[in-house]
């Protein structure tokens, strides 16, 4: 083996000496899971019990939720099919279920119109009656 020259071994020191400094770089712990590359703020501020703000969709998500839960149980004195209607408006959206229940109210009154003498308003009551449950279906009341 030869031995080097001092050109060649100074260059290989060189060449060590730019490789480590590269490779070693400082790394500091800001926290118990968090590390730089730059030293921590010394008003570091902890924000992992800070309140998280909810929209209004995680809003409504909410209520339509509790709604749901409510829904699963019956009311002292209700009969079953006052439960199953309120289950089934419970899961539609809050405005179809508003919808449901006006025409659940309507179909009585256009029932009770059916009944009068004049042909007129019997035609007109029928209209509205297979109206009423042509959208109660397409809902799903």
């Amino acid at each position: 083996m030869r031995a080097m020259t001092g050109w060649k071994m100074v260059m290989a020191v060189a060449c060590m000496a730019a490789c480590s400094s590269a490779a070693a770089q400082a790394v500091y712990r800001c926290g118990p899971r968090s590390y730089s590359s730059q030293p921590c703020s010394r008003h570091a501020v902890n924000t992992d019990e800070a309140p998280v703000p909810v929209t209004s969709a995680e809003k409504r998500e909410r209520e339509h939720r509790r709604l749901l839960a409510q829904s699963l149980r019956r009311e002292p004195g209700e009969s079953a099919a006052d439960f199953d209607k309120r289950r089934r408006w419970t899961r539609l959206l809050p405005a179809d279920g508003q919808e449901c229940a006006r025409l659940d109210k309507r179909v009585p009154l256009e029932q009770a119109r059916m009944t009068s003498p004049d042909e007129g308003e019997v035609e007109a009551a029928q209209a509205a009656l297979a109206g009423a449950k042509k959208r109660s279906r397409e809902l799903h009341c």
